[in-house]
């Protein structure tokens, strides 16, 4: 028995621009090549793509902005909701990282005062040293790296940084790859 599967769910969220094929698939059933046979063989475009991100960017500024009148305004509607949601959700999680950058170079600060730290010997016994300049060093790199990161989401998230229209194309893993890369370890 074949299996069936909400076409017309997965051609709303194809047209919303949202979802990668791999995503479609996950979400709906149908491998990432029968929603890719069914878009071109039905002509499905990713038509709702601008209206649904600038739902999104009016949704983040005015949090009770009334519902545009387009006839897809239902599917504009939901996909911005879940865009807004998830605009917040990272912005409640850099709100978090910013905290966790400013204890650090807070102690950091503290560490500098002192002149010393406290290690753990071999022995398992505590000791005071002298602050080691690469130490120092290693903390302050890792310390303006990490606030880097956490400013250049912050930006991006809260929108301050629109003029670059290359910028509003990209995914969220594309703009994640730029500000973080992988690093070797």
């Amino acid at each position: 028995m074949a299996k069936r599967h909400d076409w017309e769910a997965v051609e709303r969220d194809y047209r919303t621009g949202r979802f990668s094929l791999q995503q479609l698939s996950d979400r709906h059933g149908p491998s990432k090549s029968q929603i890719s046979k069914k878009a071109a063989a039905e002509g499905w475009e990713k038509d709702l793509t601008g209206a649904v991100q600038q739902r999104t960017r009016e949704k983040l500024s005015r949090p009770e902005a009334s519902a545009p009148d387009v006839p897809e305004s239902d599917i504009i509607e939901q996909a911005s909701d879940e865009n807004a949601a998830i605009v917040r959700g990272h912005r409640a999680a850099l709100s978090r990282w910013r905290r966790i950058a400013d204890r650090f170079a807070d102690r950091l600060d503290q560490q500098l005062e002192a002149g010393e730290i406290t290690v753990q010997l071999k022995s398992g016994e505590l000791a005071s040293i002298d602050l080691p300049l690469d130490y120092i060093a290693k903390a302050m790199g890792a310390g303006t790296q990490a606030f880097d990161r956490v400013i250049r989401l912050e930006r991006q998230s809260y929108g301050l940084d629109q003029d670059d229209a290359n910028d509003q194309e990209k995914t969220f893993e594309e703009l994640m790859a730029e500000v973080a890369p992988d690093e070797p370890e």
